[in-house]
């Protein structure tokens, strides 16, 4: 069984980022919310706010939106082909797929390339862009736990495209990088930094 990050790993950027602006581009009167996202967004370049505050209120554009099922359909028709081809050669029926991004955004790309895989993402209300009652940001330490309360303890390969993957990855025999649609050996620096309790996190994604 495998694991698998799902942003710049089975799909080439960032989905989150990739549907809000495609969401901007079918709803052009709801530019003004770009405002919203860049002073949230500032706050937590400042370390005024946590991300997962920022996310809720990057998401609230979905509030905003009434055909929210029509443009997922639309936005995946279109980005379905930049999937990664190494995933499409690769994927089992029992992969299982953990991401800080929407699960119902997720849901619905991987309906398309792996209907059997599981999904495990951070739940947000698709109609509100509010995380559920107690929910965290699927991100980092809260994969392990997403994963653990499912029943997955152990992997045979993992992948992801940054350090804030090594948490998860921990739980794989074999241990793959992303970087640029390329897999590499992730380097075993990181494990023994987060060994250490100073993992510290280089990467933007929401």
């Amino acid at each position: 069984m495998n694991v698998y990050d799902f942003d710049k790993t089975i799909y080439k950027y960032d989905s989150s980022k990739r549907f809000y602006f495609f969401i901007l581009r079918k709803k052009p009167l709801l530019f003004f919310h770009l405002f919203v996202s860049g002073f949230w967004g500032l706050l937590l370049a400042v370390h005024m706010v946590e991300l997962r505050t920022f996310k809720e209120y990057f998401f609230s554009i979905l509030n905003r939106v009434k055909d929210i099922d029509l443009l997922l359909k639309e936005f995946w028709d279109k980005e379905v082909l930049n999937i990664n081809v190494w995933y499409l050669k690769s994927r089992k029926p029992d992969d299982v797929v953990c991401t800080a991004s929407p699960e119902f955004l997720v849901r619905e790309g991987m309906d398309r390339v792996n209907k059997r895989a599981i999904v495990i993402g951070s739940k947000i209300d698709k109609k509100t862009g509010k995380f559920e009652e107690n929910a965290k940001n699927c991100k980092g330490e809260e994969k392990v736990a997403r994963l653990k309360e499912a029943g997955y303890t152990t992997f045979q390969n993992g992948y992801g495209d940054s350090i804030s993957d090594v948490p998860m990855l921990t739980l794989c025999q074999n241990r793959f990088r992303v970087v640029k649609s390329e897999i590499v050996p992730f380097e075993k620096k990181y494990f023994e930094k987060y060994e250490k309790s100073t993992l510290q996190t280089e990467d933007n994604s929401i």
